[in-house]
């Protein structure tokens, strides 16, 4: 047998003509699901009704007495229809502040009938998906939530049914844009043009990782812009500089799958380039289309350099050396690296390593068997300091390696004495460049992640 609630909102279907219900069907929706009683059955006002919030001890001029549905993010964090719901209908507000002066739309998020039927209305019971009714998270400072049982009708046409709106979204794009279920019909209500939260307009994401990428820091993480969910900007600072801003545009499945509204292309995935040592990376993510931005994470990572060793200085006379020993490249773990050979922090020769040396291979796995190098170089008399820097593939100069040898003097007609031979007893580390010890450093870059 038929409820109270439900004859009384047939009754108001049937005798109410479209345009001014759906110019008061916010309040009137509420008054019928909070009230039905007082409302159907007394001489006051749909406010009047409403505004007892279904015995809550709300003040009457509380967001939760105005007769209006709340937004998702408030009860999510979210700007999308909640799982369990689907759009089922939207209106708009031209030339709205909150969108540039564009149009700004507004979908409800209903829930779902399950095995209920409906009536003439097409809204059942939200006893049918135990959707209950009241002040939003429980505050009186929060619109109703699951209270009005309206549906305007423009979303998800196939479905008959539909429960009480839940929450409602917000976006700068059209709805049909923003959900394929939703028509172009327009429906306008300028009695929502200020309805505004603050996590309507605040972008959301978050940090995920960043890493030693070899060369550089790569960073991986998701950016979205709450008004749109169109691409969001992604700004990064690397050790508390400015570094770069990027589009969260490469694929995120696992984010599509928590919040389905958003599509699939909200991540961002970089690398930035930097010396090896300690380095701290803080982002944020930003919406475009208003200018807000939210932090969303801060994380540190020891970045590896360039490795290598002089295992060997060798006199060989007439002002000459044959250094010898191994480099590698770890922004280029597989190529063989280019090595720059100083003395007195003179440059004298370049060379790309050539030589087999699978000890070096063995002890570190992923890197070329080739990095052996035995070259031949000039050098003035006296004690010298022999260093080794490798050019990574970025084209970064990092000191390497630096050993002390005496040179002795060429003797003009004289035969060559004996070579003699120095031997590093040096650890294998990278060394940060000093001032003056190697070229000037690029500008950091970025390059996608590999």
């Amino acid at each position: 047998m038929p409820s109270v609630l439900d004859r009384t909102v047939n009754f108001l279907a049937d005798r109410l003509d479209r345009r001014n219900f759906l110019g008061k069907a916010a309040v009137v929706g509420s008054a019928v699901v909070a009230a039905p009683l007082e409302f159907g059955l007394k001489p006051r006002s749909a406010y009047a009704a409403v505004c007892n919030c279904n015995g809550s001890n709300c003040p009457c001029g509380s967001l939760c007495c105005d007769g209006y549905t709340e937004f998702c993010c408030t009860l999510n964090g979210v700007n999308a229809c909640p799982p369990g719901t689907i759009t089922a209908g939207w209106w708009k507000v031209d030339g709205s502040q909150f969108c540039g002066g564009a149009a700004r739309y507004y979908l409800d998020c209903n829930s779902q009938c399950g095995s209920c039927s409906c009536g003439a209305n097409g809204v059942c019971s939200g006893a049918c998906s135990g959707t209950g009714c009241g002040c939003a998270r429980g505050s009186c400072g929060n619109r109703k939530a699951g209270c009005t049982r309206f549906r305007y009708g423009q979303c998800n046409q196939g479905v008959r049914c539909v429960g009480p709106i839940v929450c409602r979204v917000v976006t700068c794009a059209p709805p049909w844009t923003f959900d394929p279920a939703c028509g172009t019909s327009s429906r306008t209500d300028e009695a929502t043009r200020f309805h505004d939260r603050p996590c309507l307009n605040e972008p959301f994401g978050a940090l995920d990782t960043v890493s030693d990428g070899g060369g550089g820091i790569h960073i991986r993480g998701y950016a979205i812009a709450n008004t749109d969910y169109r691409d969001a900007g992604v700004r990064l600072y690397v050790d508390g500089k400015f570094a770069t801003e990027v589009t969260a545009n490469t694929p995120r499945p696992d984010v599509a799958r928590a919040y389905p509204a958003v599509g699939s292309t909200t991540g961002f995935d970089l690398k930035w380039i930097v010396g090896p040592g300690r380095h701290n990376v803080c982002a944020y993510a930003v919406d475009r289309r208003n200018g807000r931005t939210t932090f969303i994470g801060y994380k540190e990572t020891i970045v590896t350099g360039p490795r290598g060793d002089i295992e060997r200085i060798t006199d060989l006379g007439d002002g000459r050396i044959r250094v010898e020993g191994w480099a590698v490249d770890s922004a280029a773990k597989s190529s063989r690296a280019i090595v720059r050979f100083r003395v007195a922090n003179v440059e004298v020769a370049r060379r790309q390593t050539s030589l087999e040396r699978k000890d070096v291979a063995w002890s570190l796995p992923g890197y070329t068997h080739f990095s052996g190098f035995s070259v031949d170089i000039p050098a003035p008399a006296g004690r010298q300091n022999v260093c080794i820097d490798v050019v990574n593939r970025y084209g970064l100069v990092w000191r390497v390696d630096c050993t002390a040898a005496q040179v002795a003097a060429a003797t003009a007609g004289a035969a060559s004495s004996e070579p003699t031979t120095t031997t590093s007893t040096s650890t294998t580390t990278t060394v940060p460049p000093a001032n003056g010890d190697v070229d000037p450093v690029p500008t950091s870059t970025t390059e996608p992640a590999t």
